[in-house]
């Protein structure tokens, strides 16, 4: 970690809580699975308010109703205690309060301010980039990344956030030498710029040393938290499927993609995309999606996220679920991107090929106001193709079938 971050003030009477909260960034910035440490540092000194904000983020970044309502005390707790914090403190809670409202605009303007002003604190430029993926915020993404990549004595963790922003913003070949760069100076423990390496190679066309690179740095996977293990095998996986190697590619599911945490909505959306992608190439699996629409019906009607949304979406519908899956698309109609895709989506397990096509159309050149990655917003313009080829083959056989029965 950047070892600048270790000398930002803290406002709290226990040296316990100082080295938690170090260590928690620590572990937020490594995507280790040890995150929890937070709540050492709430139960050292349960008044120290950033303590009390971080374990609020760690809910937050579940995604889900649940992780809103378990953040709320200790926002409540972290705001009752903000009179004596440094201006740092204080805005990153009332960020952090502000996203516990789903007020995410709020956070990542009060996020871009801590890093603005304290370029060190990588993990306020860490939750800032996870709420500006998610609200598709690219341009804001490179600028934060950037402020906290540039200061003096580097640190490798900011260096694959910028790497990621510069590649989702199209800069492909200065993401590489920024992410090569974060891993010469952190090279097992950034899984972050791992993957920010892998994006850059793949926008480059560059499969083959993509999926190579990915492998030799497997083993380092395990420590990581669930998403983040979950996700570079979710890289694999669909490397594997490009090149053909469907087998290969279930394998890396059932093993390595689905089952690590299933209440987790990252991993549910892993999991869902490749399974869909597998599914348009063939492949079926009532039982898969019966497991995984087990652990997403309920969420329709939450509204945390449009892009986890669209997810869940497909496991409903392929799981036959068609009154959650009738409630969530009547949810989505609010945006017109969402509720498009959702249409398309719905007449898609429908065998309507055609209507498909229709509704997606019109979204398909705003995919990126979704959020999400560029390589997991490729699941819905796939979807979109398959409806296209699928309706064009229907078309195709009808008119055969209508010159067979004049003939």
């Amino acid at each position: 970690m950047n070892e600048e971050y270790t000398y930002l003030p803290i406002t709290t009477c226990s040296p316990t809580a100082a080295l938690a909260i170090h260590a928690f960034a620590e572990e937020l910035l490594s995507h280790g699975a040890g995150a929890r440490v937070i709540f050492d540092a709430v139960a050292a000194d349960p008044e120290c308010a950033l303590a009390q904000a971080y374990a609020a983020a760690i809910y937050l970044t579940q995604m889900t109703r649940e992780g809103q309502v378990q953040a709320a005390p200790h926002i409540v707790t972290a705001l009752s205690n903000i009179a004596f914090c440094s201006r740092r403190e204080i805005d990153t809670i009332n960020a952090i309060a502000a996203w516990g409202q789903g007020d995410e605009r709020t956070a990542i303007t009060k996020l871009r301010n801590v890093v603005e002003g304290s370029p060190h604190d990588v993990v306020a430029a860490k939750l800032c980039q996870i709420l500006e993926l998610n609200d598709a915020d690219y341009v804001g993404m490179l600028r934060t990344s950037g402020m906290a990549a540039a200061v003096e004595g580097r640190c490798g963790y900011a260096l694959g956030l910028h790497a990621f922003a510069l590649e989702q913003s199209g800069h492909s070949e200065v993401a590489l030498r920024f992410a090569r760069r974060a891993l010469e100076l952190n090279a097992d423990r950034d899984p972050w710029a791992q993957h920010a390496l892998a994006h850059a190679l793949l926008s480059m066309d560059q499969m083959i040393e993509a999926r190579a690179f990915l492998h030799s740095v497997s083993h380092g996977w395990d420590r990581c938290s669930s998403f983040m293990l979950t996700h570079n095998w979710w890289h694999l996986a669909l490397i594997e499927l490009e090149l053909g190697n469907k087998t290969a590619a279930l394998q890396i599911f059932d093993e390595k993609v689905w089952g690590v945490r299933k209440g987790h909505a990252q991993d549910q959306i892993n999991a869902i995309s490749l399974l869909f992608r597998l599914e348009m190439q063939g492949f079926h699996s009532a039982q898969r999606w019966a497991d995984i629409a087990d652990h997403v019906e309920g969420r329709e009607t939450e509204g945390i996220n449009r892009f986890l949304d669209l997810h869940y979406l497909i496991a409903l519908t392929q799981s036959k679920r068609t009154d959650a899956a009738d409630r969530l698309v009547a949810h989505l109609q609010s945006n017109r991107v969402a509720g498009a895709l959702a249409r398309g989506i719905l007449a898609y397990a429908y065998g309507e090929y055609r209507e498909a096509a229709a509704a997606f159309a019109p979204a398909f050149h705003h995919l990126d106001e979704l959020g999400g990655s560029n390589i997991q917003r490729e699941l819905f313009e796939q979807i979109f193709a398959d409806s296209v080829r699928k309706s064009t083959c229907n078309i195709t056989r009808a008119v055969h079938e209508q010159h067979r029965v004049a003939a």
